[in-house]
């Protein structure tokens, strides 16, 4: 099993999935404030001791941890139509490739690839390719080994919300999934079992949600359907598609009910409440904590399935 453990700069998120797609605990540690920012890690050693009531928590021992890296500041994913290409082939070409499709230099950044289809008859290749400031993920990974915890996997926040998606939903029409983090938009457009477009844009949203009025919930809506559409228009646009069939939402401000209706009014089309765990189990010892919890939960338990057999 691997944890999957989203970090904020409030707060660092942490899920516990089994094989058999069973959430057997989920917990949230508060991060007190200058420890993380968007810019990375400020305090190591303060984030470490954080990290470090993680095996107790959750009774396990050496554990692995999936975590995840989000923004465009510092990520990057490009979803490429390219002519048939073999794995091999791209293993000792894309490092020279590369900069044609991200904007980062290759000496700054970790990258991984992923096949999503492939023709040989066709001449084709569909291929995922991600990338993450190689500093920013050695901070984390230095925070996690002083904790005793072996990041085994660092992802994108935005592929972690794909992952979740993919295999709660799986849609044959267009879908669009948005999760509304603290600092950071994840979106991502899929279509059937594939990923057409996935990006992070950066959010400036100071606001305390437990103390939120009306005024202002329906302010940080105005803000989140502008970048909604926004992101569903450059994907038309660029990538050639009509647009999308529906609109799923996650996130901090999701429990509001005023906030679905205003994104909804401002955007004329129906906005559905995501569910992370329609096709997970949640175990019965915390099935009512996370009814609380729910709508903050899918990027650490999209990340904690990388330890399930589905997602490789």
């Amino acid at each position: 099993m691997i944890l999957g453990i989203e970090i904020e700069p409030s707060s660092v998120k942490i899920a516990a999935v089994r094989k058999k797609y069973e959430l057997i605990e989920w917990e949230i540690f508060d991060l007190p404030e200058g420890i993380v920012s968007s810019d990375g890690v400020a305090d190591s050693d303060a984030l470490a001791q954080i990290f470090k009531k993680i095996p107790s928590k959750f009774n396990i021992k050496n554990p692995k941890a999936a975590f995840a890296i989000s923004g465009p500041t510092y990520t990057a994913v490009r979803i490429l139509s390219l002519p048939f290409i073999s794995k091999d082939e791209i293993v000792l070409n894309l490092p020279m490739e590369l900069d044609k499709y991200i904007p980062f230099s290759v000496k700054e950044i970790y990258y991984d690839f992923h096949i999503l289809e492939q023709s040989k008859e066709k001449g084709s290749t569909e291929l995922l390719i991600a990338v993450a400031n190689r500093q920013i993920v050695d901070e984390y990974i230095n925070a996690f080994e002083k904790a005793g915890i072996n990041p085994v996997i660092a992802d994108i926040g935005a592929v972690a919300l794909y992952n979740i998606y993919e295999l709660n939903y799986n849609e044959a029409s267009t879908v669009a999934v948005v999760n509304i983090g603290q600092n950071v938009i994840n979106f991502a457009i899929a279509k059937k079992d594939r990923p057409l477009y996935i990006r992070d844009s950066t959010n400036n949203f100071n606001i305390n949600i437990n103390e939120a009025t009306e005024e202002e919930i329906r302010n940080l809506a105005d803000e989140v359907s502008t970048e909604i559409y926004r992101q569903i228009e450059y994907f038309k646009t660029f990538m050639e598609y009509e647009g999308v069939r529906r609109i799923y939402v996650t996130g901090f401000p999701v429990t509001f009910s005023s906030f679905i209706s205003s994104i909804e009014e401002r955007l004329e089309q129906e906005i559905l409440q995501f569910n992370p765990f329609k096709k997970i189990k949640i175990n019965k010892k915390i099935s009512s904590k996370m009814q609380k919890y729910t709508n903050i939960a899918s990027i650490s338990t999209g990340l904690s399935l990388r330890g399930t057999e589905k997602i490789k």
